[in-house]
């Protein structure tokens, strides 16, 4: 396995040098204006974003750095900022760069300027980046922002970007309506070099997250999947101590850092759902080598425009048979229900051949750059220059290159397939609902009878004389 890894290694400079050179081909000269008329743009333009202290435990050539994923706002501003496909003028601009304004603010509140940046700049597509997910209910989106979607649709001025589509919690709203584009969520690497170290790998697989204190998670039964994954995790632990290891991470970051070192030590990197099915552990695995595991069949169609997910990751499809089409909210709350899908999980996983292993990690290595959020354009080499990596910044500013007020054909077909599943989603949703509603109503009653029968107040009441 290190022999392919040694020849990934060797090769990905090239291979991110084409890729980069295409992309500026595609650029060009500056096309987009960055609106720094507007207040919250030009703060974020004009200061360093929070990427947090060096960790150190981690290999150099990933400079990995404490950034919370929440960042995502801040990072796309500042680099955007200092782009070779910025320009300075408005009128030789094809497009305009906006922040949303910061969640909570008064500015928020009042549809977070979309009047003024229409105003600013008139007849042209503007590219509003917002908070990280697109699909939880507690968010930092500015949520007036996705309210608006369903009478403009893909000929709406304004485009959202965001690290997690819609989908889930948002089924019966309007923002998979929304003109948007999808970015990867915000890691910890600031280079992909590491993903092609041919590093040693003593642990089979790892798992890094918390089963509790995710809400929507609770309410939709991922949490469940992850308490599963955790038992069996331990179980495989007590028989080997390298075939499986679970590290505790907070969504405030906390414990960050042992998550990090487990997965540059392992080989499979485990990734249920969370409040969202878009985690920065995903990110996370595939810049530190390990190959993603997946749990939920639209975790393969994150980001699709950055990586092939499905040659660089493994899935295994835990949602209901009632969805045919993907995308439940699993509802069956109970961990048991999943064990046998757990341990059936981990032991396919030791089992896999070297070769298949081997094959899955030279395609993290080529996926990894386009993933990575860099320090400054050109994988961390200032200005830009040719036959540096092309990090997940490039590939967006390649996107918004064709964005115009009307659509191309090429961004109707996409709309139209997200109106096309999102039919399909609700209806789905709706019929498994029914179905789930009607189990319970029936468990409830069995448990209610045998509660009755076995109370021991029901008994004491029964034997009390009457009158």
């Amino acid at each position: 396995m290190s022999a392919h890894l040694a020849v990934v290694a060797n090769g990905l400079q090239k291979a991110v040098e084409v890729n980069l050179d295409q992309l500026q081909d595609a650029v060009g000269n500056g096309f987009f204006y960055v609106l720094e008329e507007d207040n919250a743009t030009r703060l974020l333009a004009t200061a360093p974003p929070p990427w947090g202290q060096t960790i150190p435990s981690l290999p150099a050539g990933g400079g990995f750095q404490m950034t919370h994923w929440r960042h995502l706002v801040p990072v796309l501003i500042h680099r955007l900022a200092r782009h070779s496909g910025r320009t300075r003028q408005l009128s030789a601009a094809s497009c305009c760069v906006v922040a949303s304004p910061p969640f909570g603010s008064i500015a928020a509140g009042r549809d977070c300027n979309r009047a003024d940046w229409e105003r600013l700049c008139p007849g042209k597509p503007i590219v509003a980046m917002d908070g990280p997910d697109a699909d939880g209910k507690r968010d930092s989106l500015c949520a007036p922002l996705w309210r608006r979607c369903r009478e403009n649709g893909p000929r709406d001025a304004i485009v959202r970007v965001s690290g997690s589509p819609p989908g889930l919690v948002d089924i019966d709203g309007t923002r998979s309506l929304c003109r948007r584009l999808d970015v990867p969520y915000l890691g910890h690497a600031r280079l992909p070099l590491a993903a092609a170290r041919p590093a040693e790998r003593p642990t089979r697989i790892a798992y890094a997250g918390a089963v509790w204190g995710h809400l929507d998670s609770e309410a939709m039964g991922f949490n469940a999947w992850r308490r599963a994954i955790r038992d069996e995790c331990r179980r495989q632990h007590d028989k080997d101590s390298n075939s499986c290891k679970w590290s505790w991470v907070s969504m405030r970051g906390s414990g960050a850092p042992a998550a990090l070192t487990l997965y540059a030590a392992s080989t499979f990197c485990l990734q249920p759902p969370g409040d969202t099915i878009s985690r920065s552990g995903i990110v996370d695995a595939v810049t530190l080598g390990c190959i993603p595991v997946f749990f939920h069949p639209q975790q393969r169609e994150l980001w699709t425009d950055h990586w092939r997910a499905a040659e660089a990751s493994v899935l295994f499809d835990w949602t209901p048979a009632a969805w045919a089409e993907g995308a439940p909210q699993p509802l069956v709350k109970d961990p048991a229900v999943y064990a046998a899908r757990a341990a059936a999980m981990m032991a396919e996983l030791i089992a896999m051949p070297a070769e298949r292993v081997a094959a899955l990690r030279e395609a993290v290595a080529r996926a990894a750059p386009a993933l990575v959020y860099a320090a400054s354009e050109g994988g961390g080499q200032a200005g830009g220059t040719r036959g540096a990596s092309a990090d997940a910044v490039d590939h967006l500013v390649a996107r918004m290159r064709a964005l115009r007020l009307e659509p191309s054909t090429e961004e109707q077909a996409r709309y139209e397939q997200q109106l096309a599943r999102r039919a399909a989603d609700r209806v789905a949703h709706k019929a498994r609902r029914a179905e789930h509603s009607a189990w319970l109503a029936t468990r409830n009653d069995t448990l209610g009878k045998r509660g009755k029968e076995r109370s021991p107040k029901a008994k004491r009441l029964e034997r009390r004389p009457k009158g």
